[in-house]
């Protein structure tokens, strides 16, 4: 959405169409958030806000009341006024400005262009500020806040053609926000395309302070050991299916071939990422189950029939999944049935 004809600082009401702040407007009182380590200064409108949700309704109270009553002369024997000012130094500027756009237009997918990204729309990294702010101040159920169009986004410009540091950001995203679905699918997304290309997991956790705030250490853990689980289980099926040499008729030895041929490029190596060993595995198991079932009489019989690798393979992605319960709870006691399917 084209962002030109926005206002640069978010508007103090929805019926106004400039937000910047006037020296007009300061004197008489309007109520001025100082966000970030910067103090930058956001403008607000009290009585929007706190119809918004019931924690700005509790941060603005006394500034509402304060604002009913005229102001006392100096002197007076009733209280001053209070400030009109109150610091957010642990909030995000950008996340801060993005939710009053929101509030302050309602029904509209707005999200203001930044100096390091004039374009329109957010980073992940800034999404996932988002994230913060908006379960901090509750405003998940909030309809005027369009959250979910902004995660839809942020998803397809990462499964296009993300880093796995901006995945990071998005399960961090998920987890505050209370996806389920979506938080176990996107660590499973990051296990599977980055395991043993990004290093050690724990150095996306070490080296930022928001991730850090955003999701559990316990995922960390879960995430290292799921992982070395299922590269394993990819390696013992590869290395059984290059060894299945029982065919009576014959059909299945250009087919073992390939797979002893798998198994000699990525399985002898445990450091071969877990994304090109399973690449290979997948894209054999469907060349077999499209292929092996038409010219061997034999493969309907076994043990292990033209589709069993594809759907082996798909089982142990989805036992592989983190769940937002795997996370919360011990994992001696959470069964691996509730893993795959929460």
């Amino acid at each position: 959405m084209d962002n030109t004809n926005l206002p640069s600082q978010p508007p103090n009401s929805p019926a106004e169409s400039r937000g910047s702040i006037s020296s007009e407007d300061a004197s008489s009182g309007a109520l001025v958030f100082l966000v970030g380590p910067a103090q930058e200064e956001i403008p607000v409108d009290v009585t929007g806000l706190r119809e918004a949700s019931s924690v700005f309704a509790e941060l603005l109270a006394p500034h509402a009341m304060d604002m009913s009553y005229p102001r006392r002369r100096p002197g007076s024997r009733f209280a001053s006024p209070l400030p009109r000012e109150i610091a957010l130094p642990d909030d995000d500027a950008f996340a801060m400005k993005a939710i009053i756009y929101a509030l302050a237009f309602p029904g509209r997918f707005i999200c203001p262009a930044t100096p390091a990204d004039p374009a329109p729309g957010q980073s992940v990294t800034e999404f996932l500020h988002l994230a913060v702010a908006i379960k901090k101040y509750k405003l998940q159920d909030n309809w005027f806040v369009p959250w979910p169009r902004w995660f839809e986004a942020a998803v397809d410009k990462v499964k296009a053609n993300g880093t796995a540091q901006e995945m990071v950001w998005l399960v961090a995203a998920a987890w505050q926000l209370g996806q389920r679905r979506l938080f176990a699918e996107l660590g499973l997304d990051l296990m599977v395309k980055h395991e043993g290309r990004a290093g050690s997991y724990f150095r996306f956790c070490e080296r930022d302070g928001v991730v850090q705030r955003a999701l559990p250490l316990k995922f960390w853990c879960l995430i290292g050991e799921r992982a070395a689980r299922l590269h394993k289980r990819v390696v013992d099926l590869v290395r059984s299916r290059a060894q299945d040499d029982g065919c009576g008729c014959g059909g299945r030895a250009e087919v073992n071939s390939s797979w002893a041929s798998v198994y000699d490029e990525y399985g002898w190596v445990a450091a071969v990422p877990l994304s090109e060993l399973l690449g290979a595995a997948e894209l054999l198991a469907e060349q077999e189950a499209a292929s092996v079932a038409e010219e061997c009489d034999c493969m309907g019989e076994r043990d292990l029939g033209p589709a069993a690798v594809k759907e082996e393979l798909e089982k142990f992605k989805r036992e592989a999944k983190i769940c937002v319960e795997c996370v919360l709870m011990d994992e001696g006691s959470h069964s691996v049935e509730n893993s795959v399917y929460h």
